[in-house]
């Protein structure tokens, strides 16, 4: 059964120009650069419809090879971010990504769901330890989280969200 993160981080930066740095890979390798190296990924904004791999190394020891992420959805007006994640270790991590305006900076929302079999309760734990970290290393305050089995079927003929969620 797949699982359901939410992360939710408050940041004083401008709702644009944080959407701005998270649709582009430096910042995603920057984030992380202290518990995981993505070998091959470039370090350039993300293009709509496009697809990625990488060999990722996760704290020097775990590896995941040809590691594939297909950005599925670029929204610079609503500041929406789409991506399908899949190796040979996780069946599908599906991540949308929303920043919100606030009148004092922005909210960043993260809702991942993720299956990967058996082993998606600790590849699930992995992510929320996985968030919380990049969030922290943005600047992101008052990080929040809730780590859930979904109720979802996971499947890539089935939408990836829901309109109303």
């Amino acid at each position: 059964m797949a699982a359901n993160l939410f992360v939710k981080a408050i940041y004083t930066a401008d709702a644009d120009v944080l959407f701005k740095c998270a649709s582009d890979f430096s910042d995603l390798l920057h984030a992380t650069r202290k518990i995981s190296k993505y070998r091959g990924l470039p370090p350039v904004p993300m293009v709509e419809g496009a697809q990625y791999a990488t060999d990722i190394r996760l704290f020097g020891l775990i590896g995941c090879k040809n590691y594939q992420i297909r950005v599925d959805r670029i929204c610079k007006h609503s500041r929406l971010l789409e991506t399908v994640e899949f190796c040979d270790r996780i069946r599908s991590w599906r991540h949308r990504l929303q920043v919100h305006s606030t009148a004092k900076g922005s909210v960043w929302v993260d809702h991942v769901i993720i299956d990967a079999g058996i082993m998606t309760p600790i590849v699930a734990r992995y992510a929320r330890f996985m968030y919380r970290h990049r969030h922290k290393a943005r600047n992101g305050t008052c990080i929040e989280t809730s780590l859930t089995r979904s109720t979802r079927m996971v499947g890539a003929e089935l939408p990836m969200f829901n309109p109303a969620d």
